[in-house]
Formats: structure tokens, sequence, C-alpha cells
């Protein structure tokens, strides 16, 4: 969907796509029991996003292998194709490509990924540098942003 506007030079084309995304990104939490929540992270939720930017997307599941395995579930996304696949510890990440060229990065995670208690410092790491409440009907990644808000303002 465009705006009907034309795209000035300073809006990155994943900027220009990331409401699409969102959307797409409800809609699939929507209709996917298991995915109990949806961030964006990294430039887009920064507001920072370049000419070479994607968008990335935390999605906690309670099936992280069989999410991982299917495909049926890109098509929310609209008309993408599967760019590449591979893990990163407990994270599967799934990067899709648009036919406009943007890419999408999925990083598909337990629920255990937002844990408070302790706080994984790599997942407090991803949430200080960009990171946006897309779904959350349980809370976890509010609870996830006010616990590494605290510990931000207690370093300082």
């Amino acid at each position: 969907m465009t705006s009907g506007r034309s795209e000035v030079g300073s809006v990155s084309p994943a900027m220009a796509a990331v409401n699409d995304v969102l959307e797409s990104a409800r809609a699939m939490a929507g209709a996917e029991p298991s995915v109990r929540a949806v961030a964006l992270v990294g430039s887009c939720a920064r507001r920072t996003a370049g000419p070479e930017s994607d968008v990335d997307l935390i999605i906690l599941t309670t099936d992280v292998a069989r999410l991982g395995r299917r495909r049926d579930w890109f098509t929310h996304f609209g008309s993408v194709e599967l760019h590449r696949q591979r893990r990163f510890g407990d994270v599967a990440e799934r990067r899709l490509r648009r036919p406009d060229g943007v890419e999408i990065e999925i990083g598909l995670a337990s629920p255990a990924w937002a844990a408070v208690g302790p706080l994984d410092a790599g997942t407090a790491r991803v949430v200080r540098e960009g990171f946006a409440i897309v779904f959350d009907p349980d809370g976890l990644l509010a609870r996830l942003g006010d616990a590494v808000q605290e510990t931000t303002h207690h370093d300082h």
C-alpha cells in the first residue's frame, strides 16, 4: 500500500515499508496462536533507517521449531521470498525479501527471550538499540522494556 505521495530521497525504502510490514506482522500474530509477542527492533524502531536498512522484527512464539519449519505464514507479508535462514543461539532468523527489494529480518524466539529475571545482556542491548512493541497481549515486551529502562537508569 502506498500513501499516494511521492517518496523523498531522505526516506529509506525500509521506513517507507515499515507500516505495511507492521500491519502484516499484527495480522500474522493474530492468525498464529503460538505467537505471543512481536517487536520492531533496530534502525526502523529508532527511526534512523538508511538506504540499505531492513525491517527487523522479533517474534516470540511458544513453538520456535514448528514455526521455523513452516513457510505458509510468510504470506501475511505479501509476495515475499525466503532469502536466508540461520540460527543465532536461541533465535532462528528468517530473512524475507519483498518485491520492492526491502528485506524483513525476522528473529523467531521463545517467550523466554523477553525474560527479565535475570535480564539477558544481549536482549537488553537489542532493546536499548531500538525497540517498539507491535503485538503484546501478555505484556511480555512491556515488562522487558520497563526492566531495560530501569537498568539503564541505574547504570547512569
